[in-house]
């Protein structure tokens, strides 16, 4: 795996990347024509926001075939990381796990089976501060050869004391700072919890299309993706409201991030340390991909009902095999990202142009 998580969030952003990440291949696999926004790329595949967390990250995850590679989500702020550890395995009696679900939390990371195993994501959406990342973006970006390219998310921050115009403006403000290291494609991140209310940002439309309007003026002529979470089916009428405002003031939208559960020890207790708020904790990895698939059932529906020919839809969640990825493509999403299947599988990238290549022969 590229990012370890028996080593701390601190530890992997200074020795990372791990394992095959550290190493060029010898042999690439090439595939198509595709594109993005009009940007060329080898494969419509890559790595969203999250395991990507600096410029050593980025440039290994093109060398090993990951063309849609997420740079991880900054602030405008220094922002802290929950207390490690941050990824631990999660066990269900059930297959799939879905929010509110209770899991059992296992410290051993090393008994992970990627194929079946779901994981947590609980790290606080870190930051470094702006001119630390920015340099590292236009660093990264130095990297960036035709085939790949880089997406930039990036978010606000609800600090104290700020009341609702000021969040929306650190949203703004964040996205100004993220336009001027020319990253080709933005990516605003909406997975993330609400400025006084519980839940997500995207669940609150109302919020999230003043943000909107906010970042279409901030973005200039950059493209800008939206990441959402999951929405429960009788929440369709939210989702399409969300997915309207996203298309009146952004060019695409990526989804899902991860499936919020309660993570306990064997007894019932909270087996994260720290804050009352890691007892709940987002699970990625392929317990969470029937969420994923779904999403881009309805979304892509959605964007055909509306005949939104130039709207982008990413697809991740529970992407672990070649096979997932086919079924992600199959639903008519333009690409299709995964997290935890890419930090287990670092050469999921390079199996998959292999099947594209197979498939062409056909």
């Amino acid at each position: 795996m590229f990012y370890d998580p028996a080593k701390s969030y601190d530890e992997n952003y200074i020795d990372g990347p791990f394992g095959l990440f550290r190493k060029i291949p010898q042999d690439r696999v090439k595939t198509g024509n595709y594109s993005i926004f009009d940007i060329p790329i080898d494969i419509p595949f890559g790595i969203p926001a999250g395991p990507l967390l600096n410029s050593k990250f980025v440039e290994a995850a093109w060398h090993l075939g990951f063309s849609l590679a997420t740079y991880k989500t900054v602030r405008g702020n220094v922002y802290p990381t929950h207390p490690f550890p941050n990824v631990i395995k999660v066990s269900s009696n059930v297959p799939d796990i879905h929010p509110g679900d209770v899991v059992v939390g296992d410290l051993n990371v090393g008994s992970i089976d990627v194929t079946r195993d779901g994981i947590t994501n609980s790290f606080g959406v870190p930051s470094k501060e702006p001119l630390i990342w920015k340099k590292d973006v236009q660093k990264t970006l130095s990297y960036m050869k035709r085939g790949n390219v880089m997406i930039l998310s990036f978010m606000g921050t609800k600090k104290d004391g700020m009341d609702r115009d000021e969040y929306i403006e650190d949203f703004a403000k964040t996205c100004r700072e993220a336009r001027v290291t020319r990253a080709p494609i933005l990516e605003v991140n909406f997975s993330c919890p609400n400025f006084g209310k519980d839940g997500l940002i995207c669940n609150d439309v109302v919020t999230s299309r003043d943000i909107l309007v906010a970042l279409r003026n901030a973005k200039g002529n950059t493209p800008l993706l939206v990441k959402i979470g999951y929405f429960p089916p009788k929440q369709q009428e939210s989702l399409e409201a969300l997915l309207d405002a996203i298309h009146e003031n952004a060019d695409g939208v990526v989804a899902i991030n991860t499936i919020q559960a309660k993570v306990t020890d064997a007894q019932g207790g909270q087996v994260l340390p720290g804050s009352s708020v890691r007892l709940f904790s987002g699970i990625c990895g392929a317990k969470i991909r029937w969420a994923g698939l779904e999403m881009a059932d309805r979304i892509v529906a959605y964007k055909k009902k509306k005949a939104w020919k130039d709207f982008v839809v990413v697809g991740v969640g529970g992407v672990v095999s070649v096979n997932d990825y086919w079924e992600f493509m199959k639903r008519g999403v333009d690409a299709v990202q995964s997290a935890t299947g890419a930090m287990w599988k670092p050469d999921l990238a390079i199996e998959i142009r292999t099947s594209m290549t197979k498939r062409q022969r056909i």
